[in-house]
C-alpha cells in the first residue's frame, strides 16, 4: 500500500507539472489572440522576429539563473555583469584598437572571473546567495562607471554588431537564434546529465546530497560561474544590439530575468524547475513587452505590470509549495 501511495504520488506531481505547461501554453496563446485584436502590427513574422530579438538578452540570462533557483539561490549581479563585461569589450576593441576575437574571448573570461567571485563568496564564506550577489552588483556596477569614467562608448565592430543584430537567412535574429541554442543545451545539461541531476539533488536536500558523496559546494560553485559566463555573453549581445557600450546598460534586468524564471513556474524552494518552462516565462515577457509597446503603454506602466506579475508568480509558487 505505501508504494502504491508513492506511485500515486509521483504520478500526482507529474500531472500537476503538466498542467503548468499546458497551463503556460494556453496563456501564451491568450495573449497572442488578444493583442492580435487590438494592434494590426502584432500578428506578423517580423514583429515575432523583433520579440525573439528583444528577450534574448534577459532568456541568455535567464538559462543560468534557472540552475541557480533550483538550487535554492539567486544572483542579483547579472545586470551589473552585464554593463561591466559590454563596456570591458568596448574598451578593449574602441580604445585600444584590438580585434573581435581578442575582445570576445576576454570579455568572456571576465564573465568567468566574476561568477567566480559570486561561487567563491557563496561557497567558501558561506554568505547567504542574496547579500553575496547585492554586494558584487554594486562592486561591478562601480567598476563599470570607473573603467568609462561614466561615459558611454560607441563601438563600431562588425563581429559585435552582428552578435545583436545580425540575421541569418535575412529574417532570423542571432541573438534569437543564440537564446534558443542556450536554452536547447542547458534543458539538456539539467535533464540528461550527471551534472544536471546533481543540481536538482543540492536544490532538493543539500544534506543529504553532501551525504551521498555529492559536492555541493563544487555544484554551487558552477552554477553561479555559469551564469557568470552566460551574462558576459548577454552584455556582448547588449553591445551589438545598442552598438554602445553604457556602464548603466544593466539596469532593471535583474528583476526581468527573475521575473521570467517565477513566471515559468520555477520555485524558489528549490530541488525542482526547468529550463523549458522559464523559456516560456521569456517568450510571456517578450509578448508583453511587445504588444504593450504597440498600444503605446507608458513605459512606467509596463514597469508597473512587470512587479504585478512577479508577485503573482511568486504567490502561486507559494501555493503550490504549500499543497505539496
Amino acid at each position: 500500500m505505501e508504494q502504491l501511495s508513492i506511485g500515486q504520488k509521483n504520478r500526482a506531481s507529474m500531472l500537476k507539472k503538466r498542467l503548468l505547461d499546458y497551463s503556460l501554453i494556453l496563456f501564451t496563446i491568450i495573449l497572442c489572440i488578444g493583442f492580435s485584436l487590438a494592434s494590426p502590427y502584432f500578428l506578423n513574422i517580423k514583429n515575432f522576429m523583433n520579440i525573439l530579438t528583444s528577450v534574448s538578452v534577459v532568456g541568455i540570462i535567464a538559462t543560468g539563473m534557472t540552475l541557480i533557483m533550483i538550487t535554492r539561490g539567486i544572483d542579483l549581479s547579472v545586470g551589473s555583469i552585464i554593463a561591466m563585461t559590454g563596456c570591458v569589450s568596448a574598451i578593449i576593441v574602441m580604445k585600444y584598437h584590438m580585434a573581435w576575437y581578442v575582445a570576445i574571448p576576454a570579455t568572456l573570461l571576465i564573465g568567468v572571473i566574476v561568477g567566480s567571485l559570486n561561487g567563491i563568496i557563496i561557497t567558501k564564506f558561506k554568505v547567504v546567495p542574496f547579500i553575496a550577489t547585492l554586494g558584487t552588483l554594486n562592486i561591478f556596477k562601480g567598476l563599470a562607471f570607473i573603467l568609462t569614467n561614466g561615459q558611454a562608448i560607441y563601438v563600431s565592430d562588425k563581429v559585435i554588431s552582428y552578435m545583436g543584430t545580425g540575421k541569418i537567412a535575412g529574417i532570423i535574429p542571432f541573438p534569437g537564434l543564440l537564446m534558443l541554442a542556450l536554452f536547447v543545451a542547458f534543458w539538456w545539461i539539467s535533464k540528461k546529465t550527471v551534472f544536471g541531476r546533481q543540481i536538482y539533488a543540492v536544490g532538493g536536500n543539500p544534506t543529504a546530497s553532501r551525504l551521498a558523496g555529492i559536492n555541493t559546494q563544487k555544484v554551487l560553485f558552477k552554477v553561479y560561474l555559469i551564469t557568470g559566463v552566460l551574462s558576459a555573453i548577454a552584455g556582448l549581445v547588449m553591445t551589438g544590439l545598442t552598438s554602445t557600450a553604457m556602464p548603466s546598460a544593466g539596469d532593471g534586468y535583474n528583476l526581468d530575468v527573475i521575473t521570467t524564471v517565477y513566471l515559468g513556474g520555477n520555485s524558489a524552494g528549490g530541488g525542482e524547475g526547468s529550463v523549458w518552462r522559464t523559456l516560456l516565462g521569456v517568450v510571456i515577457i517578450g509578448i508583453l513587452n511587445n504588444g504593450m509597446a504597440l498600444l503605446s503603454v507608458p513605459s512606467y506602466w509596463q514597469t508597473f505590470f512587470k512587479g504585478c506579475l512577479l508577485i503573482v508568480a511568486v504567490i502561486m509558487d507559494m501555493m503550490r509549495r504549500k499543497q505539496a
